[in-house]
């Protein structure tokens, strides 16, 4: 096989390359590299709203599930059933000391809100890390895109 090698002057002859632009070299660097700044940002993001989720997802189902007033009520029942008629004298003494009016809700009551409010968190951050994940993978998919010329 031969290979045919042209002489100098005949080199000297061809058009020179054009040197690319700065701005086009930069974009090349950054299409080559494949990475760019608000995809990995975005991604950290999204790391981040996942385990928040998480975490608030675990709390939220760990929490006891207290169903409503009658419910508690009835609770309450089968508790006063099993007490002895000297604590319940002293327990209603101690809602007459008291007044009626409680500045405070009851305990199933707080604890049903605190179990609303981590629930309403993790759908938030699962929000919050989706939202941030398709913004990412548009970025991506912004920066893959062919250079049009």
């Amino acid at each position: 096989m031969e290979v045919s090698i042209p002489k100098l002057g005949v080199l000297r002859q061809l058009p020179l390359a054009e040197t690319p632009s700065e701005a086009d070299s930069e974009k090349q660097m950054r299409r080559e590299s494949g990475v760019s700044v608000p995809f990995v940002a975005l991604g950290l993001i999204t790391v981040a709203g996942f385990m928040v989720a998480a975490f608030c997802g675990i709390r939220w189902s760990l929490m006891p599930n207290f169903n409503t007033t009658d419910q508690h009520v009835a609770d309450l029942r089968a508790d006063y059933e099993t007490r002895s008629s000297a604590e319940l004298i002293r327990e209603y003494e101690q809602m007459v000391g008291d007044g009626i009016e409680l500045g405070k809700p009851f305990t199933y009551k707080r604890i049903a809100d605190e179990k609303q409010r981590w629930g309403r968190i993790a759908l938030i951050s699962t929000a919050v890390g989706l939202l941030a994940a398709l913004i990412a993978f548009g970025f991506a998919a912004l920066g893959r895109r062919p250079a049009t010329s």
